[in-house]
């Protein structure tokens, strides 16, 4: 059977355009292509142009992400100027509050607060955690922040503050993150605080020299 050259060449078409479709695609789904979202201003803390980035996906509810808190905070110290860490919402099922936590502290975000409440959250979830409702308390230590309560109460009652967090959600299965916290450290997965600590450490030096 003979094919045309017409016939050919949409064929060939066809290959290439389903060829970029599964790299587009491995790309959006490799860990190596995470990268910090600019655009996410509110969520994230030191220069885009740090040598060392950081993309974590945690759960306020999580006390080994309490405890990945506290390295990130020795790091940013040690390290100053040299890390860039995006923060991602992973709220777990299994944690009754988790999901109120991050809409909560995403809505402190758009006050210019979301790194005094994420602080404040983990700090005090212990307080919180066994509570049978959260809004009060949450709301009670978010103004004590110096953030707007009535603008914070219209921001956690709403669609959009709820919706952003689901995304989040979302974008961390397509990465395969199961559990929190997980990291991505210029692009490497890394689960659990201390892998991570000692992942910043290989890139910068154990002094940060």
């Amino acid at each position: 059977m003979i094919i045309s050259r017409q016939v050919l060449s949409g064929l060939l078409v066809l290959l290439v355009i389903g060829a970029l479709s599964v790299y587009k695609f491995c790309i959006v789904k490799a860990p190596g292509h995470v990268k910090i979202d600019i655009h996410q201003q509110g969520r994230i803390r030191g220069e885009p142009s740090a040598p060392v980035k950081i993309v974590e996906y945690t759960d306020f509810e999580c006390p080994a992400c309490a405890a990945a808190n506290g390295l990130l905070k020795d790091l940013f110290i040690r390290y100053e100027g040299r890390i860039c860490l995006e923060h991602k919402h992973f709220p777990l099922p299994r944690h009754a509050h988790a999901t109120r936590a991050s809409i909560f502290a995403e809505c402190a975000a758009d006050q210019g607060k979301f790194w005094p409440l994420e602080d404040a959250l983990f700090k005090s979830q212990k307080s919180w955690a066994e509570m049978f409702s959260v809004d009060a308390y949450f709301t009670e230590l978010a103004v004590s922040l110096g953030l707007d309560g009535v603008r914070l109460t219209a921001c956690v009652n709403s669609v959009d503050a709820e919706r952003r967090v689901k995304k989040d959600l979302e974008e961390g299965k397509t990465l395969d993150v199961n559990s929190t916290p997980t990291f991505f450290v210029n692009g490497k997965r890394v689960v659990g605080g201390t892998f991570m600590a000692q992942e910043v450490e290989k890139i910068l030096g154990p002094a940060g020299k």
